[in-house]
């Protein structure tokens, strides 16, 4: 089994490339979401929500819980119970990232 550790850091390095490959990441809004894709208002409200200017905030907090919480000798050093802890496995889950699996991401 990979390191869940890595393949959470792994996720989080592709959203947050994507987030700054957005063009115009700083001006997001439904209406102007709709206008360029001509969804329903819901979709565009959904997509301008989750519009780089909130992913990558939102990435870095989970990067920083990530870096937190590692092995070491079968523990991890923040949680002291047994790797990968229960920290961990929430900021994977919360990614996609399957906890127990081999390495990919649920969508």
């Amino acid at each position: 089994m990979t390191d869940l550790r890595a393949r959470i850091l792994a996720h989080l390095d592709q959203l947050e490339q994507t987030a700054r490959d957005v063009p115009g990441a700083s001006i997001w809004n439904a209406r102007q979401v709709a206008g360029m894709t001509r969804v329903a208002p819901a979709v565009a409200e959904h997509i301008a929500q989750w519009s780089p200017a909130r992913v990558l905030p939102w990435t870095s907090g989970a990067r920083e819980l990530t870096e937190l919480h590692h092995d070491v000798d079968g523990s991890c050093v923040t949680c002291l119970e047994a790797y990968p802890c229960p920290t961990l496995s929430v900021v994977a889950r919360t990614l996609g990232v399957i906890p127990g699996g081999s390495g990919g991401v649920v969508l």
